[in-house]
């Protein structure tokens, strides 16, 4: 396309455009981008009804312009109509009904069974519409000029599977659904993957179009897409509880019935953690809680696997649900089982304090939790604490002296792949500083040393408690760091068996200098202080005393707070629902 052309048509420069053409005489018709755009779709695309207005009229032949397609498919109206620009639309209907001819027509074959149809009714390469277009960006006005244009908009259906009536519904437009339902008029309700209107509003958590559907087209509410979901499905999974509870108050069947996974609206509430349309669905149908899914699991088995700490609470709470705390799946597992299967710990936690629960239940294969959590052990923290939780609790094995609690017993270090040479230079280092530091403490006396008088080069403090345990203590750290530097030296002179046995002793001897070097920083610190400022030498103390608790504590809240579940067990989670688009972009932005 000749550039002058191309820059007027952009920027709406009519005066321009007249002189190229009475002037240059140049024929527009031959102007074409690399996507076969003429300078109408440029106009179009650019909003310039003013310059497209006076390409039409400047030539006999501009007129044609109007039903030139793109590589795309596009006429100068669906691009118009993309854009949302209203004006260039009124214009560009004007003339398409001023200039149709039955040459003008086209063949659709998909929806018309090969009759003709009006020109504005042709479709792109995605098999969109104009209308179409004005639907997917939510243009309300231009999709009211096409609709009093031609009623046969709202029967066509793209490529996509999609009609005017579901992309209305999809998107929110409230007012294009009511003028299409009002018309009386023919219009299609189909969508993508056998899904309705109905669906689409549900998806869209438009309220007003679910209620108008519902009053115009009752029928729809039993509908099922491809996948056996009805409207609740996708109501349930959107976090759209006021859709989910008009749904439920017309039909409270509709909470019952089970797509092809098996899965009912209830269960899609839990797994996506909207406990509102959950408490809901369990007010209405009070034995939905009975329900079970292809692998035979309830609602405790969905909250545990796929969702939070406050789905499963409130599942706990509530009287119908009592009694699924021992139920089992097909495998046998209970809730309990499952639980402990992935390592949730706080999920075990809250299994345990529920009322009535059985530690032990078996599976199928005759496994009690207490067995899975001791069966391909980890050694972790968090298998640890789960282990002990349930013993606390009076879970019992399979077997009285089992492989299983052999296997318990071995260190963490036994675990096959660990690191050994790794390891043993680590704890060489943290040795060797932790003897250096207390060698130099022991020569360096808080309180100093006497410089004169008969008591000459003793220490000042010598008498004090504090310090006596200070000595002590430094001793102890300087004793058992020295030994653990000695122990990891030969220990890299042996065999792997050798080293290991080494690294283990290491463990126990590294314990014992961390808690002397504890002490030996508190006992200096007080007995230096104390006598003139008490209070700060008692807190000194207490912040010294604090940190083995605190260490403990982050050990523990680093085992279970871990978001482990979506990393270590991907494989043995369930997927989510397959969504549509809308309920996809909803997850990803947070809404």
């Amino acid at each position: 396309m000749d550039p002058r052309l191309y820059r007027s048509a952009m920027l709406g420069d009519a005066i321009s455009l007249r002189k190229l053409v009475e002037e240059d005489q140049m024929d527009l018709t031959r102007q074409l981008t690399p996507q076969e755009n003429n300078a109408l779709h440029i106009a179009a695309k650019h909003g310039r009804s003013d310059f497209a207005e006076e390409l039409l009229r400047s030539s006999s032949l501009s007129h044609s312009l109007l039903f030139k397609s793109n590589s795309d498919g596009d006429l100068p109206l669906h691009m118009a109509s993309r854009e949302g620009h209203v004006a260039c639309v009124n214009l560009f209907i004007n003339s398409m009904t001023r200039n149709s001819t039955l040459g003008d027509r086209v063949t659709d074959l998909e929806s018309n069974n090969g009759a003709a149809s009006a020109v504005w009714l042709k479709r792109n390469s995605k098999g969109n519409t104009a209308l179409h277009e004005s639907l997917r960006f939510c243009h309300a006005n231009v999709t009211t000029a096409l609709l009093e244009l031609d009623p046969g908009f709202a029967d066509s259906v793209n490529l996509a599977g999609e009609s005017a009536l579901y992309l209305a519904s999809e998107v929110g437009m409230t007012v294009v659904v009511d003028r299409i339902l009002s018309r009386g008029s023919s219009f299609s309700l189909e969508g993508p993957n056998g899904r309705t209107p109905l669906h689409a509003s549900a998806i869209g958590k438009h309220f007003d179009i679910t209620e108008l559907l519902l009053d115009k087209l009752p029928d729809l509410i039993n509908k099922v897409d491809m996948s056996g979901r009805n409207a609740l499905h996708y109501a349930a999974s959107t976090a759209g509880f006021l859709i989910s509870q008009l749904l439920v108050q017309k039909d409270r069947s509709l909470s019952y019935v089970k797509d092809d996974d098996g899965l009912a609206p209830f269960f899609v509430a839990i797994q996506f953690g909207h406990i509102r349309t959950t408490c809901m669905i369990l007010d209405h149908c009070l034995d939905v809680g009975e329900l079970r899914d292809t692998r035979g699991r309830n609602a405790l088995h969905m909250a545990i696997k796929n969702n939070t700490m406050r789905m499963l609470r409130a599942v706990l709470k509530r009287p119908e649900l009592g009694g699924l705390v021992n139920e089992p799946d097909n495998d046998g597992n209970t809730p309990l089982h499952v639980a402990t299967k992935d390592h949730l710990y706080t999920r075990v936690k809250l299994m345990l304090a529920a009322d009535g629960v059985d530690v032990r239940a078996r599976n199928k294969e005759g496994l009690t939790a207490l067995d899975i959590s001791e069966h391909s052990w980890e050694l972790s923290f968090r298998q640890k604490f789960i282990r002990q939780s349930l013993l606390h609790r009076g879970a019992v094995r399979r077997h009285f002296q089992s492989q299983l609690r052999m296997r318990y017993k071995k260190n963490a270090l036994n675990r096959t792949g660990v690191d050994l040479k790794s390891y043993t230079k680590t704890v060489s280092l943290v040795a060797t500083l932790l003897a250096t530091i207390s060698f130099a403490a022991a020569f360096t006396m808080p309180g100093g040393y006497n410089s004169d008088g008969p008591n000459k080069g003793y220490a000042i403090l010598i008498k004090r408690s504090a310090l006596k345990a200070f000595l002590l203590s430094d001793t102890v750290t300087f004793c058992s760091s020295l030994a653990l530097a000695v122990l990891m030296t030969w220990g890299t002179l042996g065999d792997l068996e050798f080293l290991r046995s080494t690294a283990i002793w290491s463990q126990h001897l590294l314990k014992i200098a961390f808690y002397g070097s504890l002490v030996t920083f508190g006992t200096g610190v007080y007995a230096v202080i104390s006598d003139e400022c008490l209070w700060l030498a008692i807190v000194v103390c207490l912040m010294v005393c604090s940190i083995p608790f605190i260490c403990r504590l982050l050990i523990t809240g680093s085992s279970i707070m871990t978001p482990y579940a979506a990393i270590l067990h991907a494989a043995q989670l369930e997927p989510l629902m397959e969504q549509p688009r809308i309920v996809q972009n909803a997850a990803i932005t947070g809404q």
